[in-house]
């Protein structure tokens, strides 16, 4: 089973980026072959602004183990995790426009 982190913007807009990402992930666990890792899911309970350096390394981590990273947008989050992906040598899969 192949794992997926799912990056994707949240701070502009939490429950409508929670929603996409609900939606996003819900069908990719419907497959067999895909496991999406979302950190929206394991770590929106911290929001504050104080926080988010240390999340993004967080995050680091969980590219580390993943197989490929998917981005779903084009916030500095989304491109930092991009940038890490590509540095570690992952697959990254722009889904923007899907």
């Amino acid at each position: 089973m192949k794992r997926v982190f799912i990056s994707h913007p949240y701070k502009d807009d939490p429950k409508g980026n929670k929603k996409r990402v609900d939606a996003i992930c819900r069908e990719l666990a419907e497959r067999d072959d895909i496991l999406p890792i979302s950190p929206l899911h394991l770590f929106s309970f911290m929001e504050n602004d104080d926080k988010r350096e240390e999340l993004l390394q967080v995050c680091f981590g969980l590219i580390d183990i993943c197989d490929e990273v998917w981005i779903y947008g084009d916030s500095e989050g989304c491109r930092k995790e991009r940038e890490y992906a590509l540095s570690r040598g992952k697959k990254v899969l722009n889904k923007c426009g899907d």
